[in-house]
């Protein structure tokens, strides 16, 4: 079963319109994740709008852009352990360490002000940028 990770932040429900504001990407699109600040951890996936075939040769010295990304906010200096957690969702499926579900839907970060949710151990505070890149119009 294929696992996805999702991600919100936007916190009003009838604002969230458009991919700056909430996206999900199977757990086989992730690329990996760096620290980006002290209290930031970016994720990259493969591009959900730039798929095989739709890169041209030109664009190759570029292609190290052609990724979507998700940076969330993390407590200072705490990046391995949200880097467990993530991956341990991953890998498991599990998001929720009391619980015996396990859910095809990994929610990383979601910042609805009806009800945040973050990765249980994973210490994300918020969700940060979420940025999808532009399909390719040659």
């Amino acid at each position: 079963m294929e696992r996805y990770l999702y991600f919100r932040t936007q916190a009003t429900d009838a604002s969230d319109d458009d991919s700056g504001q909430s996206a999900c990407w199977p757990a086989s699109s992730f690329m990996g994740m760096h620290p980006s600040a002290r209290n930031a951890l970016t994720l990259h996936f493969k591009s959900m709008t730039r798929g095989s075939g739709q890169e041209g040769a030109a664009d190759s010295a570029a292609n190290l852009d052609n990724n979507d990304s998700v940076v969330v906010t993390i407590p200072n200096d705490t990046h391995l352990t949200a880097m467990k957690a993530i991956t341990t969702a991953i890998a498991t499926g599990r998001s929720f360490t009391n619980s015996n579900f396990f859910s095809p839907l990994i929610i990383v970060a979601n910042d609805d002000s009806g009800g945040t949710e973050y990765l249980e151990g994973s210490g994300i505070t918020a969700c940060g940028t979420i940025t999808v890149q532009a399909a390719y119009t040659n």
